[in-house]
């Protein structure tokens, strides 16, 4: 039975651990509690009715994710009934940003799936990676993962995710490049990376992993430290991850211009470090800034 519902899930960023974590390196994540996305059906109270998606752009990749789950639920002998009424998505999660709008959406249309196709809470995770599969190829499962959390987590593939249990958080601001790149595509770059650069691509795979190792202490020294001093120290720690993981992103090409001229603005305004977040290429910079100074003072 397709019943009314109605979901809110957050956004996502990542502190370090981009890429790397395809090939089983640590990621941090972090829920984005100011954007969200929300999803809201209504049934047809005309059993005749059809299938309708607000907004209308959204009605064909809806009605992709329907059939291919649809085909998965017949190949395994289930039976799928189509949905009937109209589906409403509206979100704040600006798309292709690496701030996990596709993750979102795969989350929320999860949870709207669950009570009619008797998917079990602890299968979640792995229902909406499989869903994020049609956005990036092969998803690693660390956007859906901190998103379901809804807190920060430790993320290694193909592991369960562990919850940091971090309640406070220093001060980050996000900045848009202006600019846009597929998350497949960035990582097609990257692996034309590393075949042609084998050496150096271990490298810069181990450079991410120590920038993930100074993110997990620095988080977990600011959260838990009343010491003004321990609290900067862990900024200095969380500084480092931003700084080795942005270098990381040069490294593979995928800081353009822009972002590396809204990276010297930030950083001449104060900002203690800046780095991309996502697959790169565009989207979001993220910028770490001291206790003391508000952005823009």
């Amino acid at each position: 039975m397709w019943r009314a519902f109605e979901t809110r899930v957050c956004g996502k960023w990542v502190l370090a651990g981009e890429h790397s974590v395809l090939r089983g390196g640590t990621a941090v994540a972090i829920p984005l509690t100011e954007k969200s996305l929300c999803l809201k059906f209504r049934p047809s109270e005309d059993r005749s009715g059809g299938f309708t998606v607000v907004p209308a752009s959204a009605q064909n990749l809806i009605q992709e994710l329907l059939n291919s789950v649809e085909d998965h639920w017949q190949e395994e002998g289930k039976s799928f009934t189509r949905p009937k009424g109209t589906l409403e998505i509206e979100s704040t999660i600006p798309e292709g940003a690496g701030l996990g709008s596709s993750a979102a959406l795969c989350v929320a249309l999860t949870k709207w799936f669950s009570e009619p196709l008797s998917i079990a809470k602890e299968s979640w995770l792995e229902f909406a990676t499989q869903l994020e599969h049609r956005f990036h190829g092969q998803s690693s499962g660390m956007d859906v993962s901190v998103i379901l959390s809804s807190q920060p987590i430790a993320f290694v593939r193909g592991r369960e995710p562990q919850p940091l249990g971090i309640k406070r958080l220093p001060r980050f601001t996000f900045h848009d490049t202006g600019l846009r790149a597929r998350t497949s595509q960035c990582i097609l770059q990257v692996e034309q990376f590393r075949q042609e650069r084998p050496v150096l691509a271990m490298q810069v795979d181990e450079a991410m992993g120590a920038a993930s190792r100074n993110a997990l202490e620095g988080l977990v020294l600011y959260d838990r430290s009343e010491s003004p001093d321990f609290r900067q120290k862990g900024l200095e720690l969380i500084a480092r991850a931003m700084k080795g993981a942005q270098e990381c992103f040069y490294s593979w090409g995928l800081v353009p211009n822009e972002a590396r001229h809204l990276e010297e603005d930030l950083l001449q305004n104060g900002a203690l470090a800046v780095k991309l977040t996502g697959a790169g290429g565009g989207g979001m910079v993220v910028a770490l800034w001291p206790e003391d100074r508000a952005p823009g003072h």
